[in-house]
């Protein structure tokens, strides 16, 4: 630690946002776990005798595969003088170091908003811990320094980002000349999905390495996982935040902190939440079966998000995202406006699908009243049964999901 002169310090102890547990349709989430206050505590700051110039400095991560761009899109609302403390934090972080000394004027509270940017944009510093300590003068209540933490060593952090960049290779090789921007994001929200079980515990539960390497994630290792992936082929993306809330039987509302990628195509910004899409949930008192994907939530507009999830706005306005183009229902063709369009997108699907060998079909409705219509006379008058009858087996597997007006079923 650099030596201070005395003076009247003020230390607080700021808990960061944890993304703990996260919603995912149609179970009812785990609680989430909050922990520590922002209360002020004075105390006076004595000198550390060690010379930080005698410690080895611990050299940053380098990937073999090189970003084409990155995740920081709150990063470019800061002023000169906030990007300068945002970069000085984040060098520092990188090298392991635990004190940050400011030396330019911000206040506590606007230090602890960017030390929470940090923590959610920078995907590289995955291992930099939640908590943080930032130290103030109790006169002009301007900031003096910060105190880092990490979850995981030098040596674990190599072998985290080790096994995750070989797994990023493996995937970044199954893309083909061929694909757009949307089949790739498809080709990742796959590779995340099949391999990964949603779950709340676990060491590696937040980070990408629990989504592609241990196969165990929350929300926030699903959205750094595919991050990662638009970050290394040049796809424009951000993180979104928000708080999600759940009510019981009982009609008791629980709160939950949720995080998902924003991805913007063709100048236009969408949502994905993989978190969501994934098949770990239970249906009619079994476990789904691991072929399950869901793509209720591929790229939509903000208007479609969950109505119980709110949106965060303080820490950096995220971007309008108005455009349904790049949705998986509407790029790929399973998007269906009236009832007699969706028999022939069905129709279309079951043979495509049975001729692939595929289990499932999806489709998606424009309305709530058509996606209601559709649901009452496919599977409640079996109307279904009318389409490929050569085909369909005589009992079909339906699931769905109202509020994002989609059904999937299966043919085998």
């Amino acid at each position: 630690m650099r030596k201070k002169s005395a003076q009247l310090i003020a230390l607080i102890a700021a808990v960061m946002l944890i993304f703990s547990a996260c919603d995912k349709p149609p179970v009812q989430d785990e609680p989430v776990v909050t922990s520590g206050e922002h209360t002020p505590v004075s105390t006076d700051i004595t000198e550390d005798t060690t010379a930080s110039e005698d410690k080895p400095k611990i050299e940053p991560w380098v990937d073999k595969i090189p970003d084409k761009c990155t995740s920081r899109y709150g990063y470019y609302s800061l002023d000169a003088s906030e990007k300068a403390i945002y970069d000085k934090i984040v060098d520092a972080a990188k090298h392991y170091e635990t004190e940050v000394e400011i030396d330019r004027e911000i206040s506590k509270s606007r230090l602890e908003e960017i030390c929470e940017m940090i923590f959610i944009e920078e995907n590289a510093l995955y291992y930099l811990s939640n908590e943080y300590n930032v130290a103030f003068n109790a006169d002009t209540g301007s900031a003096t320094s910060v105190m880092l933490d990490y979850k995981y060593d030098n040596e674990e952090l190599a072998y985290l980002n080790t096994m995750t960049e070989e797994k990023v290779e493996e995937i970044l090789k199954k893309i083909t000349d061929e694909m757009s921007d949307v089949d790739k994001i498809k080709l990742f929200h796959d590779e995340i999905v099949y391999g990964c079980r949603y779950e709340s515990e676990g060491r590696y539960a937040a980070t990408p390495f629990g989504a592609l390497v241990d196969g165990k994630a929350l929300c926030e290792g699903y959205t750094r996982a595919m991050a990662i992936l638009c970050n290394k082929v040049g796809i424009e993306n951000m993180f979104a935040t928000g708080t999600q809330y759940n009510t019981d039987e009982n009609g008791v509302t629980t709160e939950e902190e949720h995080i998902w990628n924003m991805i913007k195509l063709n100048g236009l910004w969408y949502n994905m939440d993989v978190t969501w899409d994934d098949p770990a949930s239970i249906k009619n008192g079994r476990e789904l079966e691991d072929d399950y994907i869901s793509y209720s939530y591929f790229l939509i507009p903000s208007n479609e998000l969950r109505p119980t999830l709110s949106i965060r706005t303080d820490l950096v306005e995220p971007p309008a995202a108005y455009s349904n183009d790049c949705n998986y229902f509407v790029y790929y063709g399973y998007y269906a406006e009236s009832y007699e369009q969706a028999v022939k997108i069905l129709e279309k699907a079951i043979r495509e699908s049975n001729s692939k060998g595929e289990k499932y079909v999806r489709i998606k409705f424009a309305t709530p009243a058509l996606y209601k219509e559709a649901t009452n006379r496919l599977f409640k008058q079996k109307e279904i049964y009318t389409i490929c009858p050569d085909i369909l087996p005589k009992k079909i597997e339906f699931f769905w999901n109202e509020t994002a007006k989609c059904i999937q079923f299966s043919i085998r």
